[in-house]
């Protein structure tokens, strides 16, 4: 989309773009579905929950392993195409939250992606693929 179309919302999309799977530190209830410069499309009940509740997907930006690339992309893939609302956190780029990840998980080897609802520990991705194997992801994320 671009700055100034308006969305099925009726809301205007910001100039600014960033990754559709961001979240910035606030909040909001809309009802319907948009598109914004830091969510991805969700529908209202997303937001209405706050930070603490949202999903979050511990990566790697950046990594020399290539099935942790397409772990990654599997997982982002997967809960974008059912418009599930999730933030990024980057390990790579902050040694503390790594930390936070294995401490989370309670694994001190934990390795990207790790998957979070809230502070509530959902998995990695074998759990993840093997939720969506039996028809229960929306179990596995706590949604």
């Amino acid at each position: 989309m671009q700055e100034g179309k308006l969305c099925p919302n009726l809301f205007t999309l910001p100039a600014a773009s960033a990754s559709p799977h961001t979240f910035r530190q606030h909040t909001a209830t809309f009802s319907g579905w948009f598109l914004s410069e830091n969510l991805s499309f969700c529908p209202y009940w997303c937001f209405t929950f706050g930070i603490a509740d949202m999903l979050t997907v511990y990566m790697a930006s950046v990594s020399g392993s290539l099935e942790v690339k397409k772990n990654q992309e599997r997982i982002f893939s997967v809960l974008t195409s059912k418009k599930i609302a999730f933030k990024q956190v980057d390990i790579t780029q902050n040694t503390e939250d790594k930390n936070l990840m294995r401490k989370k998980a309670n694994n001190p080897t934990a390795l990207p992606p790790q998957i979070f609802n809230g502070d509530v520990y959902c998995g990695d991705i074998n759990a993840f693929n093997e939720a969506i194997e039996n028809e229960e992801l929306e179990k596995f994320l706590k949604l």
